[in-house]
């Protein structure tokens, strides 16, 4: 009975190992494509655009702010009390505007983000799939996420979706 028990474990572990062989699998570096492709690149400087207009329009409003704070340490001295309560609430507001823009672009800039990556992820996605039909492949991981540490340079298609990609668009 043992052997019997010991040949049938023995018949399943060859089919099981027999089944895995078989198996075509591959993995891509998602980082990678949105940087080198060239729908990635186009993304990325739209988006670094769109960020330095931004960027001077709060530099514009903390050098207005810093002027009128310069002003007030140069000439309070000869301004009226009424005058500088005045200008020291114009200066709070200035801050609290400045500070309330600055989290607004924040915020509009990570939404930004997040739509382009996701516009150019379903592209990416799409390529995949298409690759992976076309090969035949049985699975196909990302490179990052599964947490692969090592995989032969013959399993990886990153440079086959970026070049599809690019052929895409």
């Amino acid at each position: 009975m043992r052997k019997c028990l010991l040949l049938a474990a023995g018949f399943f572990m060859l089919f099981t190992f027999s089944a895995y062989a078989q198996q075509k699998i591959a993995y891509i570096d998602i980082k990678q494509v949105i940087r080198d492709s060239k729908a990635g690149k186009a993304a990325n400087t739209s988006f670094q655009k769109e960020v330095e207009a931004k960027r001077a329009v709060i530099e514009q409003k903390r050098k207005a702010l810093e002027d009128m704070r310069q002003d007030v340490i140069q000439n309070g001295a000869v301004m009226s009390e009424s005058k500088r309560r005045n200008l020291a609430e114009t200066i709070e507001k200035k801050q609290k505007d400045l500070d309330r823009t600055r989290e607004d672009i924040r915020i509009e800039l990570q939404r930004k983000d997040l739509e382009l990556t996701q516009n150019v992820l379903k592209d990416i996605e799409a390529i995949v799939n298409k690759i992976g039909q076309q090969e035949k492949f049985d699975l196909i991981v990302e490179k990052t996420e599964a947490g692969i540490l090592y995989g032969s340079s013959a399993t990886d298609i990153t440079n086959k979706v970026i070049s599809d990609y690019d052929a895409s668009r």
